[in-house]
């Protein structure tokens, strides 16, 4: 019998508040032990999920649907219920990257155990993107539970929780279709230290709006309330069932919106998770089906996107979006070509690999919004991005950058440049990477020898150590 190893891993991180940011994926280690201790009531409970780039596969779809723990009594605590909405999950998308799951109170102790819940399918895509088989976890059509037990996770002396979902060693039958699973526990420690960021996604009800701070306060439903969303300098808000843009003071109170972003933790334990947003959502009802991706055809009104994240299992490598009624709240329909990162919202008709996206935006990952190319009007975008090496760094956030490539969208010739990244946002990385030899991937607008950077990637820099990130335990 045929049997291939996934050679990924998922970690599932539990973490209270004072921890907000959370470990990286690893392929085994040290089971984490710990001893009771007195502890408070109650605990403030937040729950990440991680992941390695695969080898056998390019993607690896999964579905979470409910994580439950039970502590030394055996009583049993939800983490989290998205059964109602179950979360989709591509793993190969989450390398080096938490995914901020859930955040609940539960009771302080000793915890033994630790159920996750997920969807029977497991969809698993080829390197080439060709060919994609549906796995099951399990025979049947329910839902497939795996049992982490003999755990000694103690809120009170140890912050995270670690669930190595090790691809490395899941396996997978050709012959009988079945996926067999392996979850390991890692030690907070091994664990920590690999995240060149953490998102979230934010479905929730604005409960206040700061116009001052550029902020809004959000309860969502499995992220917890007062989620505090940080408007990033480009950012845009967009009306889903109108298509206009809104300003901040007009988000009122009760209003619903969507929105992903970079999670930033709190300087101290009391303070809230903020997510940076560079597109606010005010939702739609008839809203279901958004992705992300990289453009890998145009079609007159029909854009073929390579997906990377979704929240509806895709059936294959690539989904169809018509954008003949999209907006955009970032670049134009003339920007999307092969190479583009691109992220869209939308209602689906069809299933699997028949489906098509009727989006309702379609945002062009670091192009500028109408307002800035109004203001800018001889800037040029760079679509794809260009790479390089970071010279000199300056105080005003300027950097000077030699570029090494650039992909055939991107018209952008060899030589030194100087960078202004008083305003990017951070997709790999953090400012404190920016130092002279850094490989930085540059996306934004280009201006004679100027480009502004409206995202940037750091090569292989996870920000900020730790301490810094995390404040003192």
């Amino acid at each position: 019998m045929h049997r291939t190893r996934l050679n990924q891993s998922l970690i599932l991180t539990l973490s209270t508040a004072a921890l907000a940011v959370l470990a990286a994926c690893g392929g085994g280690g040290d089971t984490a032990s710990t001893t009771p201790t007195a502890t408070a009531s109650s605990v403030t409970l937040q729950t990440y999920i991680t992941d390695n780039l695969a080898t056998e596969y390019s993607k690896v779809w999964v579905t979470v649907k409910k994580i439950t723990a039970t502590d030394s009594t055996g009583a049993v605590v939800t983490l989290l219920d998205a059964t109602a909405t179950p979360v989709v999950v591509n793993l190969s998308s989450l390398a080096d990257v938490g995914q901020f799951m859930s955040s609940v109170t539960l009771p302080a102790g000793l915890y033994t155990q630790v159920a996750v819940t997920l969807g029977n399918d497991v969809q698993l895509v080829s390197l080439d993107g060709a060919t994609t088989v549906t796995g099951q976890l399990g025979s049947g059509t329910s839902d497939f539970v795996w049992n982490v037990r003999n755990l000694r996770f103690d809120t009170a002396t140890t912050g995270q929780l670690v669930l190595d979902f090790n691809l490395a060693r899941f396996t997978y039958s050709a012959a009988t279709g079945l996926v067999t699973p392996q979850v390991d526990v890692l030690s907070p420690a091994d664990a920590f230290r690999k995240f060149v960021r953490q998102q979230a996604e934010v479905h929730g009800t604005v409960q206040s709006v700061d116009t001052t701070a550029g902020t809004i306060t959000v309860n969502d439903s499995r992220l917890g309330t007062g989620v505090v969303v940080s408007l990033a300098t480009d950012a845009v808000i967009t009306n889903e069932s109108t298509g206009s843009t809104l300003t901040l003071a007009q988000l009122t109170a009760g209003t619903r919106i969507g929105i992903k972003g970079t999670v930033t933790p709190g300087a101290t334990t009391a303070d809230p998770v903020t997510v940076t947003a560079t597109v606010v959502h005010v939702e739609s009802a008839v809203t279901r089906a958004r992705g992300e991706g990289t453009v890998s055809a145009v079609n007159g009104s029909l854009v073929t996107v390579k997906l990377s994240d979704a929240n509806f299992l895709p059936g294959s490598d690539s989904v169809v979006v018509d954008i003949s009624t999209a907006t955009f709240p970032h670049g134009l329909a003339s920007d999307l070509v092969a190479g583009v990162a691109v992220s869209f919202r939308g209602q689906v008709s069809g299933i699997g690999s028949a489906a098509v996206i009727t989006a309702t935006t379609m945002d062009v990952r670091g192009a500028a919004s109408n307002t800035a190319r109004q203001a800018h009007p001889g800037r040029t975008y760079v679509g794809s991005g260009v790479r390089g090496t970071v010279g000199t760094v300056n105080s005003d956030g300027t950097f000077t950058f030699t570029v090494s490539s650039a992909s055939a969208t991107t018209a952008v010739p060899a030589g030194t440049y100087t960078v202004n990244a008083a305003s990017a946002t951070y997709h790999d990385g953090t400012a404190t990477c920016l130092v002279a030899g850094a490989t930085v991937k540059v996306v934004g607008t280009l201006s004679d020898t100027t480009l502004t950077a409206t995202v940037l990637d750091v090569a292989g820099c996870a920000g900020q150590p730790h301490s810094a990130q995390h404040g003192k335990r």
